[in-house]
């Protein structure tokens, strides 16, 4: 895993998304793939063990008292992502985006605000690393209970999806 703060501080537009973050992580990946590709392959990665996954988080989401049901009943297809400021990726809005440089989407419950993004780094021979982070902010008390109880599936999934889409 890489360092995330210092990732972190090579996009200025991030600090205001981990200022007081309860929990960052970020992974990196060697790709070939422009931006663009990588970003679609990232959160077009759904195999079944990982919608199994989001079955059983619906269960403990409703417990909890969370909304789930866009995890799993969204009908956004991979063709209608935006990417840009304010649009819809996923079950992710786009809360920021420079091309060719990272983007940042954020998912919100009652309990926590999550945000997953990515950064680029590209060199002149057309390899990329791209730094997939995740930051995530409590709101109450049952942010970090029901935070705790996914987090070591969060780190799983987010490093699946790069891997997957730096292939």
């Amino acid at each position: 895993m890489t360092n995330p703060a210092a990732i972190i501080e090579t996009v200025p537009e991030l600090h205001k998304y981990s200022a007081d973050a309860d929990h960052v992580y970020c992974h990196p990946f060697d790709s070939r793939r422009d931006m663009d590709d990588f970003l679609v392959r990232l959160m077009s990665y759904k195999p079944v063990w990982l919608t199994l996954l989001y079955t059983i988080r619906g269960f403990l989401a409703g417990i909890m008292g969370l909304k789930h049901d866009e995890l799993i009943n969204h009908s956004l297809k991979v063709s209608d992502y935006d990417f840009n400021r304010g649009g819809q990726v996923d079950f992710f809005y786009s809360v920021d985006f420079e091309a060719d440089r990272f983007w940042i989407g954020e998912v919100e419950d009652n309990h926590l605000t999550a945000y997953l993004g990515v950064i680029s780094d590209s060199d002149e021979n057309g390899q990329h690393l791209y730094h997939v982070f995740t930051i995530v902010r409590y709101k109450n008390w049952l942010g970090p209970v029901y935070f705790n109880l996914i987090r070591p599936f969060s780190h799983l999934v987010v490093y699946c999806m790069g891997k997957y889409a730096a292939e």
